[in-house]
Order: structure tokens, then sequence, then C-alpha cells
């Protein structure tokens, strides 16, 4: 089913996308996707304000598909939320919310553009309750890093476009998630297009063309926290040895609902938690996060109270054969297979 928004116009360095609800039913007309799903776009702020547009999916699962669901999931099977701009202008941010039980993010450059057209939420091993409503929440903005004279900068793309919706079961293979089963798309965003890029405050986060290199004895880590900390709290538990994070996830509260809410994003000392804030959250802190860990920070971290699991990314025989089977393995990014829902939270929602 291919529905498209209505968008207003933009004025001047401002991309206004606000849209009617658009519902799709009988979503792929498989037996584990939603039985209806409902998508908006809202503009929203990443550097300056009204860059980026925010999409919105609330899915609910009739008890028939809620049970469907649980079958692939007892076979190892995550249910999983994709979007995707077929057009490849605008770019997901990286940061996200949902109130999905265990959810795990992913973001991919299909073309190699240094844009990341397209995103996904993993949902863990819970089975949705029928008739409740699920929300994903996924910013995606004009600006995306760009190389220019040896310097990664930051970019506009004033282009028309749209961004599609569609449903996919994935299988965790050494820590990449990769799709089994997929619908397809089933809603379609239009967004218009904007005018000349706003000229960016001096203060404006620095832009990223590519992921972080591990340092001097580094490798990737997954570590989950015993309980929420503070961004700050968090920063302080390795004063020993080196630690280059990536990204992080955070549990809070959200006027919608009784669930906990997930959200995560860039490790961004500057942004900080601004991102999931403006995404509505009332955050408790963060519960897991990624990146690159020297042998002492690793064990300083393993030796804190505030902590209850230090896992290494994979090993170097699980990246030999990837490599040597053509399989794209990413660096430590912004997919976070954490345990908190498991080791800390003893009920969903």
């Amino acid at each position: 089913m291919r529905l498209a928004f209505r968008a207003l116009a933009a004025s001047v360095a401002t991309v206004l996308l606000v849209a009617p609800a658009v519902t799709a039913t009988g979503v792929g007309g498989a037996t584990w996707t939603p039985s209806e799903s409902t998508t908006t776009a809202t503009d929203s702020r990443f550097l300056t304000p009204s860059d980026s547009i925010t999409v919105r999916t609330d899915a609910t699962w009739s008890p028939q598909q809620s049970e469907g669901l649980q079958r692939y999931i007892d076979s190892g099977l995550r249910y999983t939320h994709e979007l995707n701009d077929r057009d490849g202008r605008l770019s997901a941010t990286g940061y996200w919310a949902t109130n999905h039980p265990d959810p795990a993010f992913d973001r991919d450059d299909d073309d190699g553009d240094r844009r990341w057209e397209e995103a996904e939420i993993i949902v863990g091993p819970y089975p949705p309750e029928a008739g409740r409503t699920y929300t994903t929440l996924v910013p995606y903005s004009r600006w995306h890093g760009k190389r220019a004279k040896g310097t990664c900068e930051w970019a506009w793309d004033r282009r028309r476009g749209h961004v599609e919706v569609l449903s996919q079961l994935s299988r965790d293979a050494f820590g990449e998630w990769q799709s089994e089963r997929f619908t397809l798309s089933y809603e379609s965003l239009e967004y218009p297009r904007a005018d000349v890029g706003p000229e960016l405050p001096e203060t404006t986060t620095r832009a990223r063309c590519r992921d972080a290199d591990p340092g001097v004895n580094q490798s990737g880590f997954v570590v989950t926290f015993a309980r929420p900390l503070g961004w700050d709290e968090m920063a302080g538990l390795v004063s020993a040895g080196s630690a280059k994070w990536t990204a992080f996830e955070a549990v809070g509260a959200h006027p919608q609902d009784e669930l906990t809410w997930t959200c995560g994003g860039p490790f961004d000392p500057q942004l900080r938690f601004g991102p999931c804030r403006d995404l509505g959250l009332n955050l408790e802190g963060m519960t897991a996060a990624v990146g690159y860990l020297d042998p002492v920070a690793a064990d300083q971290l393993r030796a804190s109270d505030d902590v209850v699991a230090v896992e290494g990314l994979r090993d170097p025989l699980t990246d030999l054969l990837f490599s040597i089977g053509g399989l794209g393995v990413e660096r430590p990014g912004l997919t976070i297979n954490d345990r908190y829902w498991d080791l800390v939270l003893t009920e969903v929602g």
C-alpha cells in the first residue's frame, strides 16, 4: 500500500512537514506483522530548528498476529521496524526512541554517500500485548557529513523525496542483525523540497563521515549498567586506561503510557541526552554503551558495582570468517545488543 503525505510549504531555512496520519491495515499480509499501523511525520530539530523530520509509527497487534509473531520469536527471529529513504536525500541522525521492549537500533548507508537512508529498530524476544499501541520515533535530518578539502563538514540537502515503512524478521548473526523475512513497503511519506540551509552556529557538534577507529590496544565492547546512570556518572566510571564510546542507550518514561521507553543514539558529549528529551522522554539514565576499551579500562568496568556485564563485540575469528564470506562486518556503531532487560529489569513494561 502506497499512501502519500500532504506537505505544506517550507519557508526559508525551514523544513516544515506537517502531515495527516496515514494508516495501513493488515500490514504486509503476513501472520506476524501489526494488524494496524499509523505513521505520521513532524518537523523537528537536530542541529537547527526544523532541520529534520521525526517519523512516528504507532502499531497494534491483534491476538492472532501476536501469536503468529510469537512463533517466529521462539525460533530466534526478532520483529524489526524499518524506515528507508528511497531517494537517499535525508540521513537518519542515529537517535531513536520506542516503547517496544528490549530494543536495538541499526542504520545503514547502502550506497556509500555518507547518508544513512535506512534505519531499523529491532525488538527484543517479547511478543506484543494484543491491542496495546507500540510506538517508534526516528528522526531524519537534511544535514549529513560530507568530506571537503580533507575534513568532514556538515552538508545540507534541499531536495524532495520520500521515506517508506516496512516490517521484517531479523536474526542475530554474530552481533549483526540480518533480515530473513520482510514485507513490501506499506506506507510512504513524501517530504518537500526545502530552501537553502541555515547557517550553523560555531558551537555545532562535529560532523562525522566515518565510524570511530579503535585506539592503541582497544577492542570493541558492549557495557551494561546495573542501574540507569547520569551522563557524568557513566563518563566517570573509567578513570584508568582508555575508552572511546560510540553509542548509548537510556531508559525513561513518556507521557503517552506507563511502559518503559528506551532512547539511544551517538555518544556525543556535547548533545548528551538532549535528542532523547526532544523526543519527549523523561529519562532515568543510561543503561548501556558500546565502544572501544583497552584492557585496563575493561577490567575497571568489570570491577564496578555499577556494571553488570562487559562483553566483547566479536572475536578475531568471527571477523575473519565474515570478511572471507563477503559479509559486511561493521565496527562498533549504534547497535547495542546489551543485557539490561534480562539482567536488570525483572518484568517487561
